[in-house]
């Protein structure tokens, strides 16, 4: 059969989350609580039933036997090969889609009234605190609060299914 299972499984979730998300920015969601919050969460989440297939597979590959290390690396290798593809594709899309974004929504009202929830913020520290928030934006700092959140619960997920999966 396919050799590399780890590889397609990781082009195929990657593939999915890739559209997921210009769905969610060409819909115009992207700004909305759903778009911001719940698309990241919910993609990242993904990643588990595709860690579980890869195992599967790969356990049906040794004749319905793996070892829990051996299951571990394979969810691991997956993720991780995801990871990496993902990291690009952050990279771009924050350079062409969010920088621009986090401007419009630091400069926004909505911005304004979530400071405005915090009591301990005067309204006229406001300026000074979006200035602030947009000397903040960069593309590392995206890239790799999305890198470990995805390595985390991959890491998760491997070793959920290496438990799992590890006996026949």
């Amino acid at each position: 059969m396919l050799k590399n299972r780890a590889l397609i499984f990781s082009l195929i979730y990657t593939i999915l989350v890739i559209v997921y998300k210009l769905i969610i920015y060409y819909g115009g969601y992207s700004l909305t609580k759903f778009g911001f919050y719940f698309s990241h969460i919910s993609s990242v989440i993904a990643i588990i039933p595709f860690v579980f297939l890869t195992v599967f597979f790969a356990r049906q590959d040794n004749n319905g036997v793996i070892a829990g290390k051996v299951a571990l690396k394979t969810g691991l290798r997956m993720a991780v090969y995801s990871a990496l593809m993902l990291s690009v594709y952050n990279y771009i899309e924050f350079e062409m889609i969010w920088r621009d974004l986090s401007l419009e929504y630091y400069n926004s009202q909505d911005f304004k009234d979530f400071l405005g929830k915090n009591p301990q913020i005067k309204v006229e520290e406001y300026p000074a605190k979006i200035e602030e928030a947009i000397a903040s934006i960069s593309p590392f700092k995206a890239v790799t609060s999305r890198l470990f959140v995805l390595l985390f619960f991959s890491l998760g997920a491997s070793f959920m299914s290496a438990v799992v999966l590890k006996k026949k």
